[in-house]
C-alpha cells in the first residue's frame, strides 16, 4: 500500500491543494468524531470499593495527560451522569486533550463515501504519500490501519489503559465492524505537533491542523457533481511546479453503466 486517500468537500479541497504554502488537515479528537462509539470500552472488573475504583481510574487517567489532572470527585460525577459508560467517556474526553486523528482509506471510489464526505459526490478525493504521511507521526503517533470488531474492546482493569503506552493508539483504533466498509487508516498525532486554529469545532472541540508537506499530495479524484470552477481551480494548481505536487491532471470519476459504482473516465469521455 503506497497512498492512502481522503475525501474532501470542494471547499476543503482548496485549503488541502492550496495555492500558496503547504495544505493542512484537521486532526479530529476522538470526542469529535463522528461515531459516537469511539473509544468504547468493556470493563470485565469489578470493584468492590467503588471509592478505590475512582481513585484508581482518576491516576489512569491522569497518566494518560498530566497536564490535565483528574480528580477523584471528577470520575464519581461522571459515574453518576454517565452510568456503565462513565468509562468510556471519561477516556474519550481525556484522550481528546492529547491526541488528533485523520482518516484515510485505502478506497478512492466508494459510492457511500463519495455521498457521506463530498457533500453528494460533488468534491473531491486526495490521495497522499504513505510514506509522507508516516513522517508526520511524531515519537508518539503512529499512522495504523482501523480493528473493525463486533463488540466494545473488553480491558481487565484500569492500567491496561495506559501501560503499556502502546496500548493508547490500539484503544484509538477499533471501531465497530458496521463501519468496515470504510476500510479506515489513522494518522494519530498528539495535538502539541498540530496548529491550533483558535476555533471550535460543532462539538465544542478545538480545531487543530496537521500540515502536511505539498509533496505528499500524489493524485486526486472528481466527479460529474463536482463544480468545474473548483477543477479548474485544483487543476491549476497542482499543474504549478513551484507548488511541488506530485499529482497530475486530476482525475475524473463517472456512472459505471454496469455496477452501483463509479470508475475511471476515459481519456475520451466527453464532458
Amino acid at each position: 500500500m503506497d497512498i492512502l486517500y481522503k475525501y474532501v468537500t470542494a471547499r476543503r479541497a482548496l485549503t488541502c491543494i492550496p495555492e500558496v504554502g503547504d495544505g493542512t488537515l484537521r486532526a479530529t479528537q476522538p470526542a469529535a468524531l463522528n461515531d459516537p462509539f469511539e473509544c468504547h470500552v468493556r470493563p470485565l472488573y469489578v470493584f468492590r470499593d467503588e471509592a478505590e475504583e475512582n481513585r484508581k481510574l482518576a491516576k489512569i487517567l491522569t497518566d494518560i495527560n498530566q497536564s490535565k489532572p483528574i480528580t477523584e470527585d471528577y470520575v464519581g460525577r461522571a459515574r453518576a451522569e454517565h452510568s456503565s459508560l462513565f468509562t468510556r467517556e471519561l477516556l474519550t474526553e481525556q484522550l481528546s486533550t492529547r491526541f488528533g486523528i485523520v482518516s484515510f482509506t485505502t478506497q478512492p471510489c466508494h459510492p457511500l463515501m463519495w455521498s457521506h464526505y463530498t457533500i453528494d459526490g460533488s468534491g473531491f478525493v486526495i490521495g497522499y504519500d504513505v510514506a509522507e504521511l508516516t513522517k508526520l507521526t511524531g515519537p508518539n503517533g503512529c499512522l495504523t490501519n482501523v480493528v473493525y470488531a463486533n463488540q466494545p474492546v473488553p480491558i481487565m482493569g484500569p492500567k491496561v489503559l495506559v501501560f503499556p503506552e502502546s496500548n493508547l493508539p490500539k484503544l484509538l483504533s477499533v471501531k465497530s465492524e458496521h463501519w468496515n466498509y470504510e476500510d479506515e487508516w489513522r494518522l494519530i498525532v498528539e495535538l502539541s505537533r498540530t496548529i491550533g486554529t483558535g476555533e471550535m469545532g460543532q462539538r465544542g472541540q478545538p480545531i487543530n491542523l496537521v500540515q502536511v508537506p505539498n509533496e505528499a499530495v500524489v493524485c486526486v479524484y472528481y466527479t460529474e457533481r463536482t463544480e468545474p470552477e473548483a477543477v479548474n481551480l485544483i487543476q491549476d494548481r497542482l499543474a504549478d511546479k513551484n507548488n511541488r505536487y506530485r499529482a497530475g491532471k486530476p482525475r475524473k470519476l463517472v456512472l459505471s453503466s454496469s455496477t452501483y459504482g463509479y470508475e475511471e473516465a476515459s481519456d475520451d469521455y466527453e464532458s
